[in-house]
């Protein structure tokens, strides 16, 4: 295991030092890297989901999933940092707001691991109040700081299977919280458990719209500005 480690550290200090060559040539290098980093992460921090949520196998050896986490957090940070890539200064909005500290950022993925909304999907999600006002918080999180709306919006979700909520995005500052606005630009109709599979990028929203099950309704171009609101 020892050396398996040195070799990964040379590996890895490669890969840290290309990252760095790179984006100093080519300025579209941040691009590239925050889009993998959006596809990649909602799958990267559901891999040590241990069988039946049965804690017992990392925490044998002395370590909880929260600890492993966000050592893995604060090392994907540092790298990056090193690379001349803050996460913080990519294009777009990462999967889990930089805002928050690693052990944060380690507490709310294993979070929403566990309830279903990241993911290998195992059945449907939990719908509770706490995760849905989580996934919320990380949706409002998530808006892309170059939004370049003008004007505040107001984005609606009504859901079949749940409560509704809403997104306001004004400069500087963004809310969720329940309830249904009647007076917002764009509402998306849909069921809970299909917007937590486009969050998770398990789901595909033009497929979802081409077969009925996300009907938007309001500004189609608020519409089209949706992916880069919040940085997919």
């Amino acid at each position: 295991m020892r050396n398996v480690s040195l070799d990964e550290q040379r590996h890895i200090g490669f890969g840290v030092k290309l990252l760095a060559d790179l984006q100093r040539e080519e300025p579209r290098c941040r691009e590239t890297v925050a889009d993998l980093l959006r596809e990649v992460m909602p799958w990267t921090i559901a891999v040590l989901t241990p069988p039946g949520w049965d804690r017992r196998y990392t925490e044998v050896f002395g370590f909880t999933l929260e600890e492993i986490t966000t050592e893995g957090a604060a090392s994907l940070d540092a790298k990056l940092r090193s690379a001349g890539l803050p996460i913080e200064e990519l294009p777009g909005a990462p999967p889990l707001p930089p805002s928050l500290t690693p052990r944060e950022q380690a507490e709310l993925a294993v979070t929403l691991v566990e309830a279903g909304v990241f993911g290998e999907k195992n059945g449907p999600p939990k719908r509770d109040l706490e995760t849905v006002e989580l996934l919320f918080d990380l949706v409002s999180r998530s808006v892309n700081l170059r939004h370049g709306l003008e004007e505040p919006v107001t984005i609606q979700w009504r859901f079949t299977d749940a409560p509704d909520w809403r997104v306001r995005i004004a400069n500087g500052s963004t809310a969720a919280e329940p309830g249904v606005d009647p007076a917002a630009n764009l509402t998306l109709r849909c069921r809970y458990e299909d917007w937590v599979d486009v969050v998770a990028g398990r789901g595909n929203p033009r497929l979802l719209m081409a077969t009925g099950r996300l009907r938007p309704r309001g500004s189609v171009g608020l519409l089209l500005r949706l992916p880069h609101i919040f940085g997919r």
